[in-house]
């Protein structure tokens, strides 16, 4: 399966409360098992929710496949961009180990724990 990025432009999106996007989400949900009972390999991974938009990253084995699920969800997709490459970023894993001690010619001081 490909990897999509969908943006989903909805005036006042960050504005919804969270009870209404967990219900919009169990509606999209659900078109998904149906399709995924029909054969058709789409998942959703996560969205997030920012300004007027939503982006959502699928899982889907065709763009098609993701239109199809918008058009049955009856979600709109403004933009459908197939991800080539994903950077996994996570600053936490270098911290951890490490503990501030303070400050030497002006740059910090880190000590393994």
């Amino acid at each position: 399966m490909n990897k999509y990025l969908i943006r989903r432009e909805i005036e006042g999106a960050s504005q919804i409360p969270s009870d209404k996007l967990e219900e919009i989400g169990q509606g999209s949900e659900s078109v998904l098992v149906e399709m995924r009972n029909e054969g058709k390999n789409i998942e959703q991974e996560q969205s997030y929710v920012a300004g007027n938009n939503v982006f959502c990253v699928y899982n889907a084995e065709s763009e098609d496949v993701v239109k199809e699920h918008a058009e049955r969800a009856g979600v709109p997709v403004n933009d459908i961009t197939l991800v080539s490459n994903v950077l996994k970023h996570n600053t936490n894993d270098w911290f951890s180990g490490r503990k501030f001690v303070g400050l030497r010619y002006g740059k910090r001081i880190w000590k393994l724990k």
